[in-house]
Formats: C-alpha cells, structure tokens, sequence
C-alpha cells in the first residue's frame, strides 16, 4: 500500500530532520573534544607540580589535577600493592601494579600506577619495586565515578580510588597517577619491567566523518523524495495521458 503523499512528505521531513540533527551533534562533539584536548595539553605542558600534601588546595580536587604532571614525595605503603588485571599489550595478557604513596606532608595516600607486567612475572618485579626513596614524577588524572571489584584471585578489575581507598581502610586521594615518561605507544615487550609512562589526551572519535555520513544521507534522503513526490507523478500523468489519434480528413464515399 504506497502511502499518501501528505503523510509521506511529513515522515521524510521527519527524517531528514533527524539525520541533520545527527550530523550537527556529532560537529558538535568534535568541538567539544577539540577543546578537550586543547586544555588537556595546556595543563600537560605547565611545569610539574610538587605534591607533598593532599590535604587542601588544588592537590586536594581531582578535577583540577587532571592531566597535571606531578612530582609525589613521600614513603610507599608497599604491603598495600594491588593489581589491576585483564591488561593488554601487543597481544599479551598482563597486569598493572598499583601502590598507595603516603605524601611527605600528610593526608590521603595517591595510587600510583606502576606500570605493566605480563602475567606470572609479579615475583621478578615487585620485590625491591618500593625500596627506592618514594619520589614520583607522572601523569595525575581524575577517573571521575569509576568503580572496580576483586576477582576471586585478588586482581581488580580497574583502577578506581574511591573502592581501593575502601578496601585499604584508609584515606586516599580521588586522582592517581602514571608513573614514568611521556609515550608515544605503549612501549615494547623488550623493554625493562614494569613498563610505566603515560599518553597525552588525542580525540580518536572520528566525528566529522560521522558527520559527513549523517548529512549524506539526509542528501540522498532529499534525492529519494523529489523523485518519490515530483518525479514519479509526473511520469505516470504523462503515461497516463491517452495518444492523440489522427484527425478525420471529413472525406466521404463519394
């Protein structure tokens, strides 16, 4: 049954709205990560800020220490390591080591990701990991509302202050942080153990291309009801029309 053209008109236009929308939003959430990264490198760039406190001041709002290179100075809490699991590397199982630093100053312990380790080498990396003096430089960031569990072996399942601070039984600040260098890519398998450093922030949503498909198909959407709507009913009036015959000459039979 063909819909009446009324009725198709509004659905097309219906639709065609829609994919515009689709298209203008996702322009939209490529500004909004555009300026993301844009103050996410401003505050990566600032010098290094040394955190010997988490006990009021900027060290103390998780949102305002995102993306902050920080220097931590202080002393591990090195029976309280813990291990985030299910982490991949070129195509390898392993773990990431997470140890609480309890700053010089006082106040709540910083997690302090140490970096990955393939599965099975936690007893030829982690002991003398924390006999160093506890200065840190690395990456902070904010993980926001993020949440992680135990599995049944002790691992967890992400890094998450507000349920490990719980599981520890003592204070610990809502931001962590990657130890190590800035990276380009996650590093080599060859390279010396843990394998710590950070990333900057890039936006890999490929949203104007999202864009582009959205306004692409409200064209072709365009496309389909001219020749729904215009084209089509002037074909079938057309060969609707009955052929003029000759006309009579008015001759007779004589």
């Amino acid at each position: 049954m063909r819909l009446p053209a009324p009725v198709l008109l509004l659905l097309i236009v219906a639709a065609f709205c829609v994919l515009v929308g689709l298209g203008v939003w996702q322009v939209q959430r490529n500004e909004w990560k555009q300026d993301l990264v844009a103050r996410s490198d401003e505050r990566t760039d600032a010098a290094p800020m040394l955190v010997t406190s988490v006990e009021g001041g900027e060290a103390a709002d998780a949102e305002a220490m995102d993306f902050r290179r920080v220097i931590l100075e202080g002393e591990w809490a090195a029976g309280d390591v813990m291990f985030v699991t299910n982490r991949i590397r070129h195509s390898t199982r392993g773990e990431e080591i997470v140890a609480p630093l309890r700053p010089a100053g006082g106040g709540p312990a910083v997690l302090v990701n140490l970096g990955w380790i393939p599965l099975g080498a936690r007893d030829d990396v982690v002991p003398g990991l924390l006999d160093a003096p506890a200065v840190v430089e690395g990456l902070a960031r904010d993980p926001g509302e993020r949440s992680a569990r135990t599995i049944p072996d002790g691992a967890w399942t992400g890094l998450s202050p507000a349920s490990m601070g719980e599981a520890l039984g003592y204070p610990v600040a809502d931001w962590f942080v990657f130890a190590g260098p800035e990276r380009e890519g996650q590093g080599a398998l060859g390279d010396a153990l843990p394998i710590q450093g950070w990333q900057r922030f890039t936006n890999t949503t490929p949203h104007i291309e999202y864009a582009l498909t959205w306004f692409g198909l409200a064209l072709a959407l365009v496309a389909v009801a001219v020749v729904r709507l215009m084209v089509e009913p002037r074909r079938r009036a057309r060969d609707s029309t009955p052929a003029t015959g000759a006309e009579d000459d008015g001759g007779g039979d004589g």
